[in-house]
């Protein structure tokens, strides 16, 4: 597995080059799709690099939300759960989380969320 700065370039201060959603994922292709597909819906950048499989979404979350110079991450679990986090929150929401099996447009919805934070719209309700 690559590491954080051989996937994506970075600065000296660990950040990435360009404003952006970092996504961590260990979770299959199909929810990683959804939850891109719902942040590129709502026009903002983002960037997908691997996360730890043997964290859970939530510390993918927190970690990817440290990591985005925008402050908002999204972690995706190799359960198939989704947790997107904004970095000065000690703790995720629960209405930034699904669990494992979520339907496609829930995770969606997630997706969506991640990026209507960034640009402090109302988020979306799940379907």
């Amino acid at each position: 597995m690559l590491g954080w700065s051989e996937r994506v370039s970075v600065h000296s201060g660990g950040q990435p080059d360009r404003p952006a959603i970092v996504v961590l994922s260990s979770g299959s292709r199909d929810v990683e799709r959804d939850v891109l597909a719902g942040i590129e819906e709502e026009g903002v950048p983002y960037l997908l690099a691997p996360g730890d499989a043997e964290l859970p979404a939530t510390e993918l979350a927190r970690r990817a939300a440290l990591r985005s110079p925008l402050h908002v991450g999204v972690g995706v679990g190799p359960g198939g759960e989704v947790c997107v986090q904004h970095a000065k929150l000690s703790d995720p929401l629960p209405e930034l989380m699904s669990g494992a099996g979520a339907g496609s447009s829930v995770v969606r919805v997630r997706g969506h969320n991640a990026a209507r934070i960034v640009v402090g719209v109302p988020l979306k309700p799940d379907d």
